[in-house]
Formats: C-alpha cells, sequence, structure tokens
C-alpha cells in the first residue's frame, strides 16, 4: 500500500469474524521475520555449499538489543521460565515498591495492593464508536464537555483510582519502575520495546472511557493533537488557555505559540520567517520516510522484542517512540527536572500528554493501515502478553496485546484527515537537490574521514563521523523488496538516566573524504530523564537501529561500497560503541 492512499484506505473491522488475528493460520513463540532466516542458532547463516549467505543476519539476534541470544541463559527467577521465550506477565500487584525518578526515590504504587483481577472483554460491536478528533477542530461544546470530564476527575478524591492524579501515576509505575516482572526481580518497564505502543493504547482506552462515565456520556471521545501535518505542528489552543482545567504552567512558554521543529533539542530558537516553511517541510519529510523504511521491519517503527524475564537496556525505541520523546521535550521545560511533560514520572499529568498520545497512537494506525492491516508480528510473546488497569467500572482487568492490535477492536476510530506528507517524497528530494545546488564548490571542500575503531567514544561536544563498509552494493528492486538495510549505532550509553540527543546523518564519501555537508538525516536517538537507568540491569546499553534503504537512493548512493556516517551530539552526554550496516531480511507475513 502506498502511503498517498493512507488517508482513503479502510482497516478490515477488528470485530467478529474480520479480527486480524483469526487470519493468522498459526502462532509461534518467535518473532516472525522471514522463512529464510533461523532463530534457532547464533551462528552466522549458511547456504547449502557451507559459504555465507550475502550478510543477511539473524534478526532476532540483532533486534533484541540484548545481547543476542547466545549469552540470555537467564531464566525467570522463581518460574524457571526460559527468557528466551514467554510472554509479559501480569505483576504482583502486592509487591510495589518505590520507584526512581533519577537517583529519587519516588511513590508512584497504585492505590490498591491486591484486587480481584479479571480478564478483560473487549467491547461489544453494538457500542457506538467513539471518534477521536484533532484538538485543533473541536467545537466549542466538545471542549467545553472535555473541560468538565477532566474537572471531574480533578474533583475526586486523590485516593480514587479515578483521580487526575492517581490516573497521571499509571504512566510513572510501569515507566519508573514500580514493579518487579511477574516472579522475576527484573524491573517491569513498558517504555522501550515493542510494548510501547500497545500498552499507551489502553492506557489512553480506560482514561477514556473514564472521562465518558464521568460526564455520563458513552460517545465521549478525546481529541489529539495531530502534529504530524501543517495544522497541526503548534501547541492547540485548547491546551494554552491559562483559565482551562487542561492548561498546565510547567510547559515552556516560549512554545506556546511556535511552530514544532521535530530537530529539536533544548533551548534551541524557533524558527521564524522563511524558517517556518522549511521546518514544516522537513517535518513532514521525516514522517513520510519513518513509514517507508520500516514498512518490512515494523520492529524499526515499534520497537524491539522484549520477553518476560529479559531486563530493558536504556533504550531499544522504533523510530515512532523516538519521534514521540522529542515532543516531549519539546512541551516541557528545557531545564531540569523537566516536569512535568518533559519527565516520564511527571508526564502525565498535564493533560496534553493524552492529546499527544493520541498522535501516537494514531501513528500506529496509519502505520497498520500502510501495511495493508497485516498485525506488525505474529509472536506469541507479543499477542499474549498482559498488561492491568483499572476499568471504568472500577474492575482491575488484565489485558493482553492481542485484544488491542487496531482502534476498532476497541471500538474507536480517528477521524479521517487529509495527511499531506504521504505523497511528498518527491518534493522532499527536489527542496534537498537545490540546496545541494547552492551549496555553490563547498563540496571541493574535502577532509579525511576514518574507521569508528575499536575505542567507545563520547557523543558531547564534538561531531563523531566514521567511515562505514556496506554490506551490498547497486542491489536491484527485486533483492530490495527481499531485504533492507540497516544502519547501527551500538553500545549507546547515557549516564544517570539523564535527558540526551543525539542526530545521525549519512553520505557518501569521495574516494575516502567528505564535504562539509553532514548529508541525509537517517534519524535521532532521543531519550527523556528517567530512572530506569538506576535498575540493577542499568549495565544493558541501547542500540539505534535505523532504516536507509530509501535513503540511499534519495543521495545516489545505492553504488558506494562505504557510507560516511555523521553523529552530531544535541544535548547531553552519551557514548557508543561501535557503527556498522546489515542486510535484514524482510518479514514473509503475506
Amino acid at each position: 500500500m502506498s502511503l498517498s492512499h493512507l488517508a482513503t484506505t479502510t482497516i478490515p473491522s477488528a470485530t467478529a469474524g474480520n479480527n486480524p488475528l483469526h487470519r493468522i493460520k498459526s502462532v509461534q513463540p518467535r518473532v516472525h521475520v522471514s522463512k529464510r532466516v533461523s532463530y534457532t542458532t547464533c551462528e552466522k547463516k549458511q547456504k547449502k555449499d557451507g559459504s555465507d549467505v550475502n550478510h543477511v543476519v539473524d534478526r532476532r539476534n540483532v533486534l533484541l538489543g540484548l545481547g543476542g541470544m547466545c549469552s540470555a541463559t537467564a531464566t525467570m527467577g522463581s518460574q524457571g521460565m526460559s527468557a528466551l521465550g514467554a510472554p509479559l506477565a501480569v505483576p504482583d500487584l502486592s509487591k510495589c515498591h518505590l520507584a526512581s525518578d533519577g537517583e529519587t526515590k519516588i511513590n508512584c504504587c497504585p492505590p490498591y495492593s491486591t484486587a480481584n483481577i479479571i480478564g478483560f472483554q473487549p467491547p461489544s460491536s453494538h457500542e457506538p464508536m467513539r471518534v477521536r478528533k484533532p484538538a485543533h477542530l473541536l467545537t466549542p461544546f466538545e471542549v467545553e464537555r472535555f473541560e468538565a470530564a477532566i474537572t471531574a476527575m480533578k474533583n475526586l478524591k486523590p485516593d480514587d483510582p479515578w483521580s487526575y492524579m492517581q490516573q497521571a501515576t499509571i504512566h510513572c509505575t510501569f515507566c519508573n519502575g514500580a514493579f518487579d516482572q511477574a516472579g522475576t526481580k527484573t524491573l517491569l518497564q513498558i517504555h522501550g520495546s515493542w510494548f510501547f505502543l500497545p500498552w499507551h493504547r489502553y492506557y489512553l482506552y480506560f482514561w477514556e472511557r473514564i472521562l465518558g462515565k464521568l460526564i455520563n456520556d458513552d460517545t465521549f471521545a478525546i481529541p489529539y493533537w495531530n502534529w504530524d501535518t501543517p495544522q497541526g505542528m503548534k501547541m492547540p489552543k485548547i491546551y494554552t488557555n491559562e483559565k482551562s482545567t487542561l492548561h498546565d504552567g510547567t510547559r515552556d512558554k516560549n512554545h506556546l505559540s511556535a511552530v514544532l521543529d521535530y530537530k529539536y533539542a533544548y533551548n534551541d530558537p524557533n524558527p521564524v520567517g522563511p524558517e517556518v516553511d522549511e521546518v514544516i517541510m522537513a517535518n513532514m519529510c521525516q514522517i513520510d520516510r519513518m513509514f517507508k523504511e520500516s514498512k518490512h521491519h515494523p520492529a524499526l517503527f515499534m520497537g524491539k522484542p522484549l520477553r518476560a524475564g529479559q531486563p530493558v537496556p536504556t533504550n531499544a525505541s522504533g523510530s515512532c517512540e523516538n519521534l514521540h520523546n522529542m515532543m516531549h521535550q519539546w512541551v516541557g521545560p528545557p531545564v531540569s527536572p523537566y516536569y512535568n511533560m518533559g519527565n516520564f514520572y511527571t508526564a502525565a499529568r498535564d493533560t496534553i500528554f493524552f492529546g499527544h498520545h493520541g498522535n501516537v497512537d494514531r501513528m500506529w494506525d496509519l502505520y497498520n493501515k500502510f501495511r495493508g492491516g497485516k498485525p506488525e508480528f505474529k509472536d506469541h510473546d507479543w499477542l499474549e502478553s498482559e498488561f492491568v488497569f483499572y476499568d471504568e467500572n472500577r474492575q482491575v482487568v488484565k489485558v493482553k496485546v492481542k485484544d488491542c492490535l487496531t482502534p476498532e477492536q476497541l471500538r474507536f476510530s480517528y477521524q479521517t484527515q487529509k495527511l499531506p506528507w504521504t505523497d511528498i517524497g518527491r518534493k522532499c528530494k527536489k527542496v534537498k537537490a537545490a540546496k545541494k545546488r547552492s551549496a555553490g564548490g563547498d563540496e571541493l571542500k574535502l577532509s579525511p574521514v576514518s574507521e569508528f575503531g575499536s575505542q567507545t567514544r563520547n557523543v558531547n561536544t564534538e561531531i563523531i563521523r566514521a567511515i562505514v563498509k556496506r554490506p551490498k552494493i547497486s542491489r536491484t528492486k527485486n533483492q530490495k523488496e527481499d531485504a533492507s538495510e540497516v544502519l547501527f549505532i551500538r553500545g549507546v550509553d547515557v549516564p544517570g538516566g539523564a535527558a540526551a540527543r543525539f542526530d545521525v546523518y549519512v553520505t557518501k564519501p569521495i574516494q575516502g573524504f567528505m564535504a562539509p555537508d553532514l548529508g541525509e538525516l537517517a534519524g535521532s536517538f532521543v531519550k527523556i530523564p528517567h530512572g530506569h537507568h538506576f535498575s540493577h540491569h542499568s549495565e544493558h546499553k541501547a542500540s539505534l537501529e535505523l532504516g536507509i534503504t530509501r535513503l540511499l537512493e534519495d543521495i545516489e548512493a545505492e553504488d558506494s561500497e562505504t557510507l560516511v556516517v555523521t553523529i552530531v551530539p544535541r544535548h547531553g552526554k552519551a557514548t557508543i560503541e561501535g557503527i556498522d550496516i546489515e542486510l535484514f531480511d524482510h518479514d514473509d507475513d503475506d
């Protein structure tokens, strides 16, 4: 499916006999990637004649980002289950402990230590569909209803699980390590993995239904902040009215009327004049590439697999979560501790959090449509993983990922909007070509560039450049349909759980040299401050993984045996251990 058809394409109903899961012939306890890639060996895959398959690697080893299968021999504590294959289970509610906000211990435990947990029953297909609208298109009546619902929630007793602060604290509970995974001493964390999107979909779902219950409206739907379109690339006005219950005084006041820049790092100036149109164009080009580069590799968009008993690295995020992180930083204050929106601990205390995550969830919905409505993973460990929430009937319910693969399964949808970024690719390419021509003779000012080397390098104030060998050049269209080229920034570590950002650019060298131009932005590492770094599993580092197949076409580098990768520090301190490029065999899910 092309991006240009996203706005007019509908997904089959996820209810009754049209549930996408029913189209899956068999569900195996592994990531379904390709029939040609083995998941049961740590050896390099070989052809029948004994020669190596041309650099195609086992994504189960690489995309896990947790050290590979060979070293993952730990078991799940008292349960004795292999960490390599088990769904995430509901934690023991009686064993909630202090969470962490950096070096500070905080209480994020829910107002109940035990509960009669029941299985979640998805809403009936006869229930009214809740339609979420862009925040800037709400009518005065709809704004009034939204404010009334938030006011009612804020007026509840502090220890009521429905109360505004208790609902906000849920984010801290499962993002700052208030629980261990069931039967283990491994902290439970839903950020930085393939659980990021489904957990937040449920979080918004129950929050929305509780608000509707408070105002006796079973059609009530929360708004979303559609920051992917030009009209939405500003903070929606419904949140900036100081007299409104939707207002939050902790936001960056410099951004209340500014145009959003996806390349933002703390204290960057706002775009002005002609820069505004350039920034809006660059934002849409980034969305376009995010979808195209990850189409055949959901882990690049969704986040890498995480199985029960496995510790979460400091970051195993997909491109959607990294973009989401930048939004948190742009809304929140630019100074530590970044409360409210800029810190996991307090982010959900600002009502704009739910508008922001409404669009994050919408991005998942659009991505699913872009892929033809197919489940992103057919992995038993993902589909059967469980979360727990307090629902609109004051009942603690156990939900599963497989029951939220589409909004329609939960009886909500997103109002259709024109998506100008779906057919912008060619225009992006023309704009970049014009900029390159305007550079004049700068391409003659060449400087040498060497390999990354074997030593860990700091990403603090100095730009890092490295020449990186590609696994294969001049691939045909069919070969690109079979495998994608992925750039790895390995062993990323941010000290102290602090905020950090660095950008990654790619260009082709000129006989081992590079021009002053950094090249094309491939992606960014963006980290929001949180306390998970201080767990006893903080030794697990991140890997930033970026699809570059379409990027190489844009910069006409498909015949180049090497690439120049440039890492530009934007905020905070980080270290990296290496840079390389691999081919990933495509998911055989048709």
